[in-house]
């Protein structure tokens, strides 16, 4: 599997000749943006450029095409995704290979210019993006497997091929590229937002189990270990996001936000949200649950799965959201202004701006946030560790350092678990990872217990719900937003101030909004 990777080629004179290639100058032009001004009001926008919802919100009309200049700014913007950890950027550019080969396979259908299958100039992708670009190409043109199955089928027989025809040395070179491009691939595309927009990636345990056991067999032929740094830590957020996003079936809930009226007008004074430390929050059992259920006998056979350290070995900070809306209950307990998202834009929306030094420069980057929504059952929790134990034990590891693998990731358990009680809150959590070594923009630890944040969240919400007594201001905002960035004909509901693009689409009746059912909706065309 040959790379060339195509980064630097002359711009076309009629660029941007399409909706597709204005997104991606409008991207660029804003990442320039963020990285010359780092703050949380760059950070949103460039988010909001990248993170749809509907099916049918992005627009593709103008000229169909794929220069090398456009895969020259894929190619720059996903190595700006990897410089800054924007992981919603980089999974928008594997949606955008996707898309791209799957119109050129409806393009293919028509004789006129002699179109075929592929699209040439994606030979020029990064390495992953590629692979993605062939997985994906022989998926939605066969449609005989699944995409997890079907990424597994082409590197079992790229790797047979190659082990068949090839020269020992040109086979560990094969091998080398396909074991790297392939765990970069499954680490990126696990940070998938939203299961309606990419069903294919919302893989079930089994075939998250099969994936992983092509990754260590891949590792075991590159003559990687799976302890050392930066695999270690790479195969650690991937099992850990796949896992953790499959609870529930990856179900595309909305997530809400309950919090009082005298809460929401400070959060439009000082723009921020605060973050509790663990030890603020109402559960006085939080982290106990996982511990307690690993001194049980009999339920865990891996032997290598004992005497865990749970002693946090970072500063977690916690917001809590409700994967329920209008809940009277919850209302009452922390307030009835409901704050509504569609998919988890929030982990990105929460992350702090993070400072690396390198060199002389200061490079803006997006801090780690974990999301999953709360487990409150204890069997469901001990038969999800022991898949996770399952997937460890794929790895050429001895006991002690899956002991200690294993111990690392139950860092992000710890806080998923709860006492079944707390069900009715049917809580999704995030949670922000601190480190001492680095410094940090627009935020505010001097508060013991709270971590104050500046954020866009509670100022453009994808909708609201309840009174509350900010609602002109974040009217205004929002009207600034999908002003700015909508570029389809969408609903607008007045009373809740949903965008719905896929009811235009003639999914629904755009005569009622589907969040709230008020009536009290428009059709708004773009200018």
């Amino acid at each position: 599997m040959n790379f060339e990777v195509n980064t630097v080629v002359d711009k076309p004179e009629d660029w941007p000749a399409n909706a597709i290639e204005c997104q991606l100058e409008n991207i660029r032009t804003q990442l320039e943006r963020f990285k010359e001004e780092p703050n949380y009001k760059n950070k949103e926008v460039l988010i909001s450029l990248v993170s749809d919802y509907d099916l049918n919100q992005r627009s593709t009309l103008g000229l169909f095409r794929t220069t090398e200049y456009e895969v020259a700014c894929i190619n720059s913007l996903f190595i700006d995704s990897l410089m800054h950890q924007s992981n919603t950027l980089k999974t928008y550019l594997y949606e955008l290979v996707g898309y791209k080969t799957r119109m050129q396979k409806i393009a293919s259908w028509f004789p006129e210019g002699n179109t075929t299958l592929e699209v040439k100039e994606f030979e020029g992708l990064f390495p992953q993006l590629k692979l993605y670009y062939f997985t994906y190409q022989k998926f939605t043109v066969e449609k005989n497997k699944n995409y997890a199955e079907q990424l597994v089928e082409v590197i079992e027989d790229m790797i047979k091929y190659s082990q068949d025809n090839d020269s020992e040395d040109v086979f560990q070179e094969m091998v080398a590229s396909i074991t790297n491009a392939y765990i970069s691939l499954l680490n990126d595309i696990s940070y998938f937002r939203c299961k309606k927009r990419t069903r294919i990636w919302a893989f079930s345990r089994d075939e998250i189990y099969m994936l992983f056991q092509l990754a260590a067999k891949l590792i075991r032929l590159n003559g990687d270990s799976p302890v050392v740094r930066p695999l270690k830590g790479v195969l650690m957020t991937s099992i850990s996001n796949y896992i953790l996003k499959s609870r529930n079936d990856y179900n595309e809930d909305y997530v809400c936000k309950y919090i009082s009226a005298e809460v929401a007008e400070k959060s439009i004074s000082n723009h921020q949200i605060w973050m509790s430390i663990i030890e603020n929050l109402n559960d006085n059992r939080e982290q106990r649950v996982v511990p307690e259920l690993f001194e049980e006998n009999g339920w865990n056979r891996y032997s290598w799965a004992k005497n865990i350290d749970f002693e946090p070995k970072r500063k977690y900070y916690v917001s809590s959201f409700c994967k329920s809306m209008n809940d009277s209950e919850m209302s009452k307990e922390y307030g009835a202004c409901i704050y509504g998202y569609k998919d988890d834009r929030m982990a990105e929306v929460l992350a702090p701006i993070m400072f690396w030094n390198k060199r002389s420069e200061k490079i803006p980057v997006f801090t780690q946030v974990v999301a999953f929504d709360v487990i409150y059952n204890r069997e469901e929790a001990k038969k999800e560790i022991e898949f996770l134990c399952s997937i460890i034990d794929c790895f050429d590891m001895n006991d002690t350092d899956k002991t200690k693998f294993l111990e690392e990731i139950l860092q992000y358990w710890i806080l998923s678990v709860k006492d079944s009680k707390w069900s009715h809150e049917q809580e999704r959590r995030y949670v922000l990872f601190m480190y001492d070594d680095y410094d940090y923009n627009e935020v505010d630890t001097s508060d013991p217990k709270f971590l104050k944040l500046k954020t866009s969240l509670f100022i453009e919400p994808d909708f609201i719900l309840g009174h509350n007594p900010v609602k002109d201001y974040i009217r205004m905002m929002v009207d600034d937003k999908r002003y700015a960035i909508s570029m389809k004909s969408y609903m607008f509901c007045q009373n809740c101030l949903n965008r719905d693009f896929d009811i235009i689409a003639g999914y629904e009746k755009a005569n009622i909004c589907p969040i709230c059912g008020s009536k009290d909706v428009s059709i708004v065309y773009p200018s």
